[in-house]
């Protein structure tokens, strides 16, 4: 009996393995429609989930995707609204100086006692932004109010305390010929030190004798600029107005006081491998200019803003036009620059007056003890900003020790030299030395250090000597 039941068992076993194994095969063989209709005819409930959310799942794609055409549809229309609207981007910088004096008797008897003295020498503003690819404009404001020509002009020379132009213009480029095309209150195109930007000169003013004798510095006109395809040579030519106020230049005159001015670069050698670590720059400029009414004053401060004038012409009469000339030279190779230029000013007189000549130059030379460089812009003839390797900061890492980012750090020195004593005309001799240490915290935040050995001499020989320490906070935006 135990042996039938076992035989029955097993065959039985068998034959549902068999059954099995045959349902498998026809549900493999079966067209997906049949299994479905066999599916939902055995498990009606389930099947009818299962439509419901791939029904659901392909109206959820469908909206995603007409939602994603909507989404792409908009962003394109914002992109073509952008494109005909001004771009709009808001700037500015703030410049923190204090500086003390020191001076010998004859230094006194000759421009007065130089009081110690802090100010904001910089509080600027500006807007600036482009439109259709081809128009760009700024507007740029100093609230600090430290301009020396008020609205007499060049008669007094007073500081005022009022919000001031700076550059104030609208430009035009990819213009056939021309190239770019400027239109306003901006930098005449003359010296390579008056176009770097105060935010990235080597030391805390320019060299003697810059936008006070022998550089015109900002006023209104037309200019028109462009540079070679290699990106090696660069030319500009303006014609604006000359001896204006900035406090906001206004021209009201029958007396000329018309301007041409021009400067022409050019690169020799420019390292493109190591992007302008290692180059050589020469330039020259070209000014004539009128006065109004054929009167002229030429005056500077020893490099120093709070500092009393060294150099003064006083008043000059019956002197209708003058020249402004200039050369220029830097170069660069790695963390080492040097820079100099040569400038001479000639007076054309009346009346039986004396025609005069005077001339000026200087010479920096500078070193980065972390290995930064002085970078070029190609497109303008001047340095740009100057990038730390590493910013400086100071942090506690997982160990509690501080770490800390040390900077730029630059060391400097220049020798300037002013000569406005002529035939007739004594405005003194002035020689200035300058040594200089520059904390570059970031790009954008760096704090200033310089001592100023200056030396004034005129046509009695009487030698004034003025030492300042001067420091400055400075941050742009």
């Amino acid at each position: 009996m135990q042996g039938r039941s076992y035989l029955w068992i097993s065959g039985g076993l068998a034959l549902l393995a068999v059954l099995a194994v045959a349902n498998v095969a026809s549900a493999q063989m079966m067209p997906d429609l049949g299994y479905q209709q066999m599916a939902a005819a055995e498990y009606p409930s389930a099947t009818a989930v299962s439509y419901k959310g791939t029904d659901d799942l392909a109206r959820e794609v469908a909206e995603l995707r007409e939602w994603k055409e909507s989404v792409e549809k908009k962003e394109a229309e914002a992109k073509k609204k952008a494109a005909g609207a001004p771009t709009v981007q808001v700037g500015g910088r703030i410049y923190v100086d204090t500086a003390m004096f020191n001076q010998n008797g004859n230094s006194i008897a000759q421009v007065g006692d130089a009081d110690n003295g802090s100010e904001f020498r910089t509080t600027r503003i500006f807007v600036k932004g482009k439109a259709f690819h081809v128009v760009d404009y700024k507007l740029q404001f100093d609230i600090s109010g430290n301009t020396t020509v008020d609205s007499e002009g060049i008669f007094n020379n007073k500081r005022i305390g009022q919000v001031v132009y700076k550059d104030v213009y609208m430009s035009i480029n990819e213009l056939p010929f021309l190239g770019h095309l400027r239109l306003g209150h901006f930098k005449e195109p003359f010296s390579i030190e008056q176009l770097t930007s105060s935010r990235f000169i080597t030391f805390m003013e320019r060299s003697l004798g810059d936008e006070g004798i022998f550089v015109p510095g900002r006023n209104m006109g037309v200019m028109a600029f462009d540079w070679s395809e290699d990106e090696n040579m660069t030319w500009a030519i303006g014609g604006f107005v000359n001896e204006i106020p900035d406090n906001p230049p206004l021209y009201h005159n029958d007396h000329g006081q018309a301007a041409v001015t021009m400067r022409l670069t050019w690169l020799p050698w420019y390292d493109e491998a190591t992007n302008g670590r290692g180059l050589l720059h020469l330039g020259a400029g070209y000014s004539y200019r009128s006065t109004r009414p054929n009167l002229l004053r030429l005056r500077s401060h020893p490099e120093s803003h709070l500092a009393p004038y060294v150099l003064d012409t006083g008043l000059l009469l019956d002197t209708p036009n003058y020249q402004l000339y200039n050369a220029e030279a830097a170069y660069v190779y790695g963390p080492f620059s040097a820079q100099a230029e040569y400038f001479g000013i000639a007076l054309n007189r009346i009346d039986g007056r004396i025609n005069e000549n005077f001339n000026g130059c200087y010479l920096n030379l500078s070193y980065f003890l972390t290995g930064e460089n002085r970078v070029y812009d190609r497109h303008i003839g001047s340095f740009t900003r100057v990038k730390p390797f590493g910013n400086f900061f100071r942090v506690r890492d997982e160990n509690c020790c501080i770490q800390t980012g040390i900077g730029a750090w630059e060391i400097a020195y220049r020798f300037s030299h002013g000569n406005l004593i002529g035939e007739v005309v004594n405005g003194g001799r002035t020689n200035d030395h300058t040594v200089g240490l520059n904390w570059y915290l970031n790009p954008y935040m760096r704090m200033m250090f310089n001592y100023i050995h200056s030396t004034t001499d005129d046509a009695a020989a009487m030698n004034g000597n003025i030492d300042i320490f001067q420091m400055r906070a400075q941050i742009d935006f």
